[in-house]
């Protein structure tokens, strides 16, 4: 692009008029697309067919000529439109009609309404603790120093990977050596998965995107958590088996316990 004035100076001068840019209708507003996207608004989108090229043909000969001839077709169905007078209207902006901007407008207040009401609101300028925006929780002092100076952690490596195995003469380590790896806590840090060496000890590992389904189909479907939370959220029911995975089984042996019944339906 440096050389553009030089190589190729009626392009340059194009782009300096503004030519970077193609308008389908002189009488619409705001309609300006770059060059690359106006194929995709007129040739593929009067050729295309449900399915892609593979919904009508398979065969190497009939996708060639469906190639070859998709400009003629499209110009054909441009002209059978105009001709039958339905053609692109002046002010086709779906975006800017009056029921997609109340629409949009309704999404945008629902969401600030959830920030500030219901969730930690990051904008909140009287926030001072460091805190999750999804759970809401607040990190320990290990955890929010990890990811507040994770920045400057990275950077001090860097540092240290290009003195050592790059600009010192004799190299403290060679270049392909092995590398220490920063392991920089994060949220999911606060509750460990359980450690193989110790498979007695177990530790409670938080779900993130479980509670976040949980809340977001709360709050579309009007429930309350108190009353979500009563239900088990393991994969078969406590009265069968216990969180490690193992059947109860005095009561899977059972045929006449309710959860017994269904465990063998």
């Amino acid at each position: 692009m440096s050389r553009l004035p030089i190589d190729h100076p009626e392009v340059h001068q194009q782009f300096m008029q503004g030519g970077f840019s193609v308008q389908l209708g002189s009488q619409n507003p705001s309609s300006q697309i770059p060059v690359d996207q106006i194929i995709e608004e007129t040739v593929n989108r009067d050729t295309q067919t449900a399915g892609g090229t593979k919904g009508f043909s398979l065969k190497r000969a009939a996708v060639k000529r469906y190639y070859l001839t998709s400009e003629y077709r499209s110009n054909y169905l441009k002209q059978l439109r105009r001709m039958m007078g339905r053609g692109m209207s002046h002010l086709s902006h779906p975006d800017l009609q009056m029921p997609r901007i109340t629409r949009d407008e309704a999404d945008v207040q629902s969401i600030v309404k959830l920030l500030e009401d219901d969730w930690t609101n990051p904008f909140d300028p009287n926030e001072s603790e460091f805190v999750s925006i999804s759970t809401g929780t607040f990190p320990p002092p290990d955890v929010a120093r990890d990811l507040l100076d994770a920045h400057k952690i990275g950077m001090e490596a860097y540092e240290g990977f290009k003195r050592d195995r790059l600009e010192d003469e004799k190299p403290k380590t060679q270049f392909h050596d092995k590398m220490t790896k920063k392991r920089l806590k994060t949220f999911s840090d606060i509750r460990k998965k359980p450690s193989a060496s110790n498979p007695n000890k177990v530790i409670l590992q938080a779900d993130r995107k479980l509670f976040a389904h949980m809340v977001l189909v709360a709050e579309s479907r009007h429930l309350q958590m108190s009353d979500v939370l009563s239900h088990p959220l393991g994969p078969l029911p406590w009265a069968l088996a216990n969180g490690d995975r193992k059947t109860n089984k005095a009561v899977v042996g059972s045929r006449d316990h309710p959860w017994a019944i269904c465990y063998h339906h």
